[in-house]
Formats: C-alpha cells, sequence, structure tokens
C-alpha cells in the first residue's frame, strides 16, 4: 500500500498549488503577468503583447509547469 509522504496534505490541490521556492500562487502569477503586460504595453510589438495576454490566460488556467514558471516566461519577454 502506498503511504502519504509528510509534504502531502489532504488539502493539497493543483489550483492552490504554489512553487516551492518562492511561494508564488497561479492567481499572483496571473496578476503579476497582467501588471507586467499594462507597464510595458507602450514598448512591447503586437506579438509580444499577444504572448503575454497567452501566458496571462496559461496562469488563470492553471497551465504550464509552475506559477513561477509562467511568471518567469513573461518577465524574460518584457526584458527583449
Amino acid at each position: 500500500m502506498l503511504e502519504r509522504s509528510s509534504t502531502q496534505t489532504l488539502t493539497s490541490s493543483p489550483v492552490r498549488s504554489e512553487s516551492r521556492r518562492r511561494g508564488v500562487s497561479w492567481s499572483t502569477a496571473e496578476k503579476k503577468i497582467r501588471k507586467l503586460h499594462v507597464a510595458a504595453l507602450d514598448q512591447l510589438t503586437e506579438d509580444e503583447s499577444r504572448r503575454l495576454y497567452h501566458l496571462e490566460l496559461s496562469a488563470s488556467r492553471h497551465a504550464g509547469k509552475s506559477p513561477r514558471h509562467v511568471l518567469e516566461q513573461a518577465k524574460a519577454l518584457v526584458r527583449s
């Protein structure tokens, strides 16, 4: 029989999952990506803006490797 590890809880949920390193939730990642998008709107091309929008949607749908990973993708896009 499988045993529960010490880090697992009964309330574990992908909806509430957070990055273990920085504690970024999906909703926090979504908000930060939206904030980055609005702040950099004047500097972005249409394609970059579209990509940020899709990353925001990914965060809202909890799609991707982790919330931190999606947020880092957005930051890299704004820096370029």
